[in-house]
């Protein structure tokens, strides 16, 4: 029984990546990034139209999920560069800062002028703050922007939004439980994981050299090394979470630290097949594992939610966007780093829902959530190819 439920995972699974890439084939023919393709597919197999996914072939394929978009921000951080991270590290904490507050802000006033109560609407500011940049990390990577300043920043940003939103998620819990928010333990845990990312990405960057150097030495095997450097990234992503980190953020602290070794293009080349198999698991389960008709077919607040997603995508753009271009960036790159962090996902689905548990916010701001997460996830690779089309040409 259990080989045959094995078997009929493997056939979605196939189905899942031959939909995939003939879908972004389409797409990119189209002038659009092949990720769209995936989004496509989730939706298509998903419970919003076939439902072909169940409960228990999403449980089987979430391990492929997460070894999807592991291997591929750990092949970002390869191709950011260290020295490019540390040139712009003060570029990408503003950014993340600003989008954070701004988005917060926003949120805050829009719910009260929308009528929702003082708590609904912290909430509320507390879901706008989250930013996910896996999409945003395939997007850049198939117009050809990553590895550039404003790449980096974007990512830099991602890691400190990433840690911003422990303190964010802690502040909304302890609203959502009515109990007191205790700033030193809240502290003490934004401390812990700043320190395990700096402590990390410093000491893995100073020992890259040698470490390589001594792998390359005593194996003989061509793609050992390169293994060896994924086991290692699937263990930074364990210890991530374990001081509550995202798995992503490690995985990108490991491709960043060993970003400058000698031969890094070979190592780029070689493991790029993974991620390009793989990550596309995640994007089509990510979409597939929520059904969108009930909020879809729900017209009469659609105004409320079309509203709600409006303002948080101009909060992380604004915010982000304008502190950028005060650290030096033109517009033109502003607006590209400010759109690059406008993606919601896991983070913002976490806070509605507790949200929710405690009925601190009623179903129309989790569905709000839920169409902001679709929204974000399909404009933003589609404005950032046509932006940074204009930047290129204008170089």
């Amino acid at each position: 029984m259990e080989e045959i439920i094995i078997a009929d995972t493997l056939l979605i699974l196939g189905l899942m990546i031959a939909l995939a890439k003939i879908m972004e084939e389409l797409i990119n023919h189209l002038g659009y990034p092949p990720v769209l393709g995936d989004i496509l597919v989730g939706l298509i197999i998903g419970p919003t139209v076939l439902g072909l996914l169940s409960g228990q072939y999403l449980e089987h394929l979430s391990i492929l999920k997460w070894i999807g978009i592991i291997s591929l921000l750990f092949l970002a951080g390869l191709e950011t560069r260290f020295h490019m991270f540390r040139k712009y590290l003060k570029s990408s904490l503003l950014v993340a800062v600003g989008g954070i507050g701004f988005s917060f802000a926003l949120g805050y006033i829009g719910g009260l002028a929308l009528h929702f109560s003082v708590a609904q609407s912290i909430f509320i500011g507390a879901i706008f703050t989250a930013t996910s940049v896996s999409l945003t990390a395939r997007a850049l990577t198939e117009i050809g922007a990553m590895g550039t300043d404003v790449s980096t920043v974007i990512l830099g940003a991602a890691v400190i939004d990433d840690i911003g939103g422990l303190i964010v998620l802690g502040l909304s819990t302890a609203i959502a439980m009515s109990s007191e928010l205790e700033f030193i333990e809240l502290a003490l845990t934004a401390l812990i994981a700043i320190g395990f990312y700096v402590a990390t990405v410093t000491i893995l960057h100073r020992l890259s050299s040698y470490l390589w150097r001594g792998v390359s030495v005593l194996t003989h095997l061509e793609d050992t090394g390169i293994a060896l450097l994924l086991a290692l990234t699937l263990f930074i992503s364990w210890a991530s979470v374990r001081v509550n980190l995202s798995l992503v953020v490690g995985a990108y602290a490991v491709g960043l630290a060993f970003s400058e070794v000698r031969g890094i293009e070979r190592i780029v080349r070689r493991f790029s097949i993974i991620p390009n198999i793989f990550a596309l698991v995640f994007f089509i389960i990510s979409v597939a594992s929520i059904d969108l008709k009930p909020y879809i077919l729900g017209a009469s607040n659609l105004l409320v939610i079309i509203v709600l997603i409006l303002l948080a995508m101009i909060g992380k753009i604004i915010g982000c966007a304008v502190t950028a271009y005060v650290t030096g960036f033109d517009i033109k790159k502003a607006l590209f780093i400010g759109i690059g962090m406008m993606p919601r996902a896991e983070v913002a689905l976490i806070i509605a829902s507790i949200g929710r548990a405690y009925h601190v916010i009623g179903d129309l701001v989790f569905a709000s959530t839920i169409m902001l997460i679709y929204a974000s996830n399909i404009v933003t690779p589609i404005i950032l190819g046509r932006l940074w089309r204009i930047i290129v040409k204008t170089k």
